[in-house]
């Protein structure tokens, strides 16, 4: 017996972009991000609002993967960084850019700010990219609760080489 999802009142969700990302990258695909350094060009109307963001060394990037293919349900499924050594798992086990919604989330080391350009390292996305939030990063403290499948041990194990 299936089951249909909605939240009341909330028919149409908008979203507009803060910033558009500058950076070499034109293309999407799988690469290592952690030493790629991009430019956040802050839309002017929210300049103020970046003020005491050079207090944080780190900062959360949202951002929309709109060069992300479009979403069908055959693609519920798939294998990590499409490495068939690893499980097939669902989507949202992974870090896929091919997802119902395209929002990508970062966590980024801010190396600088000017006026309305943040300079930031390890940003994972594409020239052009419309960011739809920045957010200080508070390092959570480490917990013994948290998990995860040996395969993401695996893959971090495999991106430090």
């Amino acid at each position: 017996m299936g089951s249909t999802c909605f939240v009341e009142n909330h028919t149409e969700i908008k979203l507009n972009p803060v910033a558009i990302v500058r950076n070499e990258i034109a293309e999407t695909g799988l690469r290592d991000s952690s030493e790629t350094i991009s430019d956040i060009i802050v839309n002017h109307q929210f300049s103020d609002a970046l003020d005491g963001l050079g207090q944080f060394s780190h900062m959360i990037i949202i951002f929309w993967m709109h060069k992300s293919p479009a979403w069908d349900t055959s693609m519920s499924k798939t294998h990590p960084q499409r490495r068939t050594d690893l499980p097939l798992v669902g989507i949202f086990a992974t870090r896929s850019p091919v997802r119902p919604n395209p929002i990508g989330v970062t966590v980024v080391e801010l190396l600088g700010r000017k006026d309305n350009i943040l300079t930031v390292k390890g940003l994972d996305t594409v020239d052009n990219t419309p960011v739809l939030d920045i957010k200080p990063y508070f390092p959570p403290k480490h917990d013994e609760r948290i998990k995860v499948p040996d395969w993401v041990n695996k893959l971090n194990r495999m991106t430090r080489h």
